[in-house]
């Protein structure tokens, strides 16, 4: 199967926007439109997701998760380097990467997976290796893509460290209670730490089983201030990282159209599985543009379209075509201090999901092609219009 990607530049600089429109706690709503401009294609026969952008050097970072080959191409779509990193070889990640493939200061990029820290050169070859410290390191689910992305902070990583499985199973308060979001990685001695529990006021601890599907965490830094929204949880969650015990803020984000999941009698669920509740919301990717938080997401079902899709007798593609019509990806901008300040339906040709913020530049990955199978993907550099 094959991927569109898409690359879309803006007309003017997005920095100079948000600086002549900075937000402030009191700031009013404000009309938003997402601009499509331009457009890189990247010629490829495969699946790909998109790592890493480095405006500054013209180069870009893509990944075939089927593969396991990170792509390194230019601005103009040209192969430069197509380097196969799955196995067990002593450059490889191993399985699958914890996290996307991201560009260092010096033009190298590193990566975070079941190997520990690896920084690679524009080449591919493996520049530095450091293997976790301690044997016991839990199994975290892996994607690696721009919504799963590695924050900086001081001299460690800071990345999604959710597992599946544990001691304790979905039915049962204590996996709740135990459940942990993120982790950090020190890449000089390889020290992994987990941190970051549930919060109390989590719609997670309601009582009800959830899949973990329903709880993939998304995270923005800013200095020493961590936003978190997690999942299908309605919540955004403000943390100071020199104690993350409890949160110092949460707000309930105010989308324009949102249906938490509802989880299920811990008796009814399927412990020995995972599962993908299709009718529930959730958030896909959390994005810090200077002083605007972006939160992706999709608002999953109303109720009676939730019980069509449970007690669902016709046609299942069909099914999902109508409510992928009906209920459209939509994009959140909000202030720092979680207000809103607009609401806004994603381009169908974006994937919600995927959108970095780079040097003052907006990208987004395309939408997967699910009508015509394409031998190539495209990339887009969006302009963010704001008008107060």
């Amino acid at each position: 199967m094959n991927r569109t990607l898409f690359s879309f530049f803006l007309s003017c600089s997005i920095g100079a926007i948000f600086a002549c429109n900075r937000p402030s706690e009191n700031e009013k709503p404000i009309s938003v439109e997402l601009r499509l401009e331009d457009s890189i294609q990247v010629n490829y026969e495969g699946l790909l997701d998109l790592m890493d952008i480095d405006p500054t050097r013209k180069r870009i970072l893509l990944h075939d998760p089927q593969r396991g080959i990170i792509l390194l191409t230019d601005f103009s779509g040209t192969h430069l380097e197509t380097m196969k990193k799955r196995g067990d070889n002593r450059d490889s990640y191993g399985m699958y990467p914890w996290t996307p493939a991201q560009f260092l200061e010096n033009g190298h990029f590193f990566l975070i997976g079941f190997k520990g820290y690896q920084e690679f050169g524009p080449d591919g070859r493996l520049a530095r290796a450091t293997p976790f410290s301690s044997q016991d390191v839990p199994g975290f689910s892996g994607r690696a893509a721009a919504d799963n992305p590695a924050a900086s902070h001081g001299s460690k990583y800071i990345f999604r460290g959710i597992t599946a499985w544990g001691q304790h199973t979905k039915a049962e308060p204590e996996y709740y209670e135990n459940f942990q979001l993120l982790a950090t990685l020190n890449p000089d001695s390889g020290k992994l730490h987990r941190f970051l529990h549930l919060a109390n006021e989590s719609l997670f601890r309601n009582g009800q089983a959830y899949d973990v599907t329903e709880m993939i965490p998304s995270f923005a830094l800013r200095g020493d201030s961590l936003y978190v929204t997690v999942g299908t949880d309605p919540n955004l969650y403000l943390y100071h990282l020199d104690d993350t015990s409890s949160p110092i803020a949460v707000h309930k984000m105010e989308h324009s159209l949102f249906f938490p999941g509802q989880g299920k009698a811990p008796a009814e669920a399927d412990v020995r599985g995972i599962a993908l509740d299709a009718s529930a919301g959730r958030t896909r990717s959390l994005a810090l543009v200077d002083t605007l938080l972006l939160a992706c997401y999709h608002p999953g079902f109303d109720p009676l379209d939730r019980e069509r899709y449970q007690n669902l007798e016709g046609n299942y593609a069909e099914f999902m075509a109508e409510m992928e019509r009906k209920y459209t990806d939509r994009l959140l901008i909000m202030n720092l201090g979680g207000k809103r300040l607009a609401d806004i339906e994603i381009p169908s040709q974006l994937d919600y999901r995927q959108l970095l913020y780079r040097d003052g530049e907006l990208w987004f990955l395309s939408r997967f092609n699910k009508e015509q199978e394409e031998d190539f993907v495209k990339l887009y550099k969006v302009n963010l219009a704001i008008k107060n």
